[in-house]
């Protein structure tokens, strides 16, 4: 026998200062009757039975001792429960191309999305969650896994220098999720897309058809401002071919359209944090079933330590000392 709160054992040691506390009322009483008749006497005075008191004080005693015991929540005996795993299947989708390392949003775009999915992460134990990253080109950071810590790990690994084609293309993105999406099981799948939505190509259209057929909801991100910023590169800033300072900002159209057409939501990350909004709106999926499982466990006996007490308790009621005189 196990107990599952065994704190509430720690209560037995009040049982000895009961019986204390019994027994002087149990000497005082005999006291105060002797005062009044001498034992020999006071039995043919009176229809007093003294051990009705003695046994009224025992069943009192036992039933906070089996009380204390069911609080305890005492633990025997085998029980089988089956158990249905269900898990979300998310994919986050990092644009890391230059345009992200713009600082008109805090530190810059790319380290406030990597803060903002890392509180995503967090909140998601139990699901499924994988990371692809793209620029001109999309691949895998790290496949879908249920090890969300290491996902974490690649995803502070992250840097905008680690694809070789420079430009941003959402489209690779949206396809390369769309391809997984496809042949995981279930039908509740999500992609996070975070980008500033500076987007370079045109098939963004095909890529929401893919996504569509495959069952799976984009939420967007839209990190940045309306007003832009410079690019930072080797202590300085991006120019174009004349010479003038290449500004960056927020694209939101490609992004808005891809939630919308998937069924998804869109969000804006400027000066707002906006991780609570994006774990509300990825808890609210429907989660899929991945099987069955089988686990062994203690079955709860508490019932029984309960219903002994009160059983106590009654039988102390009923039993009726009575001092009345003859």
């Amino acid at each position: 026998m196990i107990f599952v709160d065994k704190n509430y054992l720690f209560l037995l040691l009040i049982l000895p200062f009961l019986i204390f506390v019994f027994s002087v009322f149990y000497k005082n009483r005999k006291k105060d009757l002797a005062k009044f008749a001498s034992e020999k006497n006071l039995n043919v005075l009176t229809q007093t039975d003294e051990k009705s008191w003695i046994k009224k004080y025992i069943l009192i005693t036992i039933g906070f001792f089996f009380l204390i015991l069911a609080l305890a929540r005492p633990q025997f005996g085998d029980t089988k429960e089956e158990i249905v795993q269900e898990s979300s299947e998310i994919i986050v989708a990092l644009d890391v191309s230059k345009s992200m390392l713009a600082r008109d949003v805090s530190p810059n775009r790319i380290e406030r999305a990597k803060l903002m999915l890392s509180n995503l992460i967090d909140a998601n134990a139990g699901n499924k969650m994988g990371i692809i990253i793209f620029s001109g080109m999309a691949m895998w950071q790290c496949p879908l896994t249920y090890d969300l810590e290491a996902l974490k790990m690649f995803l502070q690994d992250i840097s905008v220098e680690q694809l070789p084609v420079g430009g941003t293309q959402i489209s690779g993105a949206v396809m390369l999720a769309a391809s997984a999406a496809k042949l995981a099981p279930g039908s509740n799948k999500v992609l996070i897309l975070v980008s500033d939505g500076e987007d370079h190509d045109s098939k963004i259209g095909e890529a929401i058809k893919a996504a569509k057929e495959s069952g799976l909801k984009i939420i967007s991100v839209g990190i940045g401002s309306q007003t832009g910023a410079p690019i930072p590169e080797n202590g300085s800033y991006i120019k174009d071919n004349q010479g003038k300072t290449v500004f960056t900002k927020l694209s939101p159209a490609a992004l808005k359209t891809a939630a919308n057409e998937t069924g998804g939501e869109y969000f804006e990350a400027g000066l707002k944090d906006i991780s609570s909004d994006l774990i509300s709106a990825s808890g609210n999926i429907e989660k899929n079933e991945n099987g069955k499982i089988t686990r062994n466990s203690k079955a709860d006996r508490f019932q029984i330590f309960l219903l002994l007490s009160l059983l106590s308790f009654f039988a102390a009621l009923l039993v009726l000392p009575s001092n009345k005189i003859k």
